[in-house]
């Protein structure tokens, strides 16, 4: 079932307000009451979009506004910035883990090899069951159905059929060096794919928000469902709150859109 554009605008923010309220009532998404609040003051400029919203039955706008709002309060440019920023991390954080890990296991290595030649004993772990043991004495759970179990299987087979330490923190070192960096969700993938943050990072975040809503069992979105280039750009321009030197227009959304499908 359609609905006429006339009042599209209250309908759209008698949703936004409906979820505002829930929000508030259950202390939850202090974000998405920000940014609803922020959007409820934006109906003129808004109205583009909801107006192209009508050929949609009432959940599925509900839907298209509910994630509209989740995108601008987690995938904003300055998120996207900061998310750029953690991915780089994180990079530099397993090369580091690799290198001193490496240099872990080798004085491991190396002290091991000191107390089995002389007569010298620093009385430290040698075993895996043992530092797992000391590593979970805080950890009810294990000491309460793990411990027991584990102690058994310890002694039910000697030395010879555990992992030696320094061969563990290798694989640690091995696995962080081979480690593989992926957003775990599309929008952050589409939010952070390019090089450089730009206004165009929160333009490929709700391009994705849109493909995840035509892909979601139930939703029953068209596979052609879109907004124009131009409410998009008033979705950029009135979500980010672009000055008057920095406002995009539909011919700039449709270069951009044009430059992701060549890049697909």
């Amino acid at each position: 079932m359609t609905t006429t554009t006339k009042n599209m605008t209250e309908e759209c923010e008698a949703i936004l307000i409906a979820s505002r309220n829930y929000n508030i009532e259950n202390s939850i998404w202090p974000t998405d009451v920000i940014t609803i609040n922020y959007l409820l003051t934006q109906s003129a400029a808004m109205k583009t979009v909801y107006d192209e919203l009508s050929a949609l039955s009432a959940q599925q706008r509900a839907q298209f506004l509910d994630q509209l709002v989740g995108t601008l309060s987690f995938w904003s440019p300055e998120n996207a910035i900061e998310m750029r920023a953690a991915r780089d991390r994180l990079i530099d954080v397993n090369k580091k883990i690799s290198t001193l890990a490496k240099d872990l296991a080798d004085l491991l290595e190396e002290r091991s090899a000191i107390e089995n030649q002389h007569p010298f004993n620093s009385n430290t772990h040698y075993h895996i069951v043992n530092v797992i043991k000391e590593a979970s004495r805080d950890n009810y759970h294990f000491r309460s159905f793990l411990a027991e179990p584990l102690q058994a299987l310890a002694g039910q087979f000697d030395l010879k059929y555990w992992p030696y330490l320094p061969a563990v923190i290798k694989e640690i070192g091995d696995d962080a060096d081979a480690a593989e960096i992926y957003a775990t969700d599309p929008r952050t993938e589409a939010a952070t794919s390019s090089n450089r943050s730009s206004k165009a990072d929160f333009v490929r975040a709700v391009l994705s928000m849109i493909d995840e809503l035509k892909d979601t069992p139930g939703l029953n979105f068209s596979q052609d469902f879109s907004v124009s280039d131009s409410a998009m750009a008033d979705i950029v321009n009135t979500c980010l709150k672009l000055s008057a030197e920095e406002l995009v227009d539909g011919a700039h959304v449709k270069n951009l859109r044009h430059r992701e499908k060549r890049s697909l």
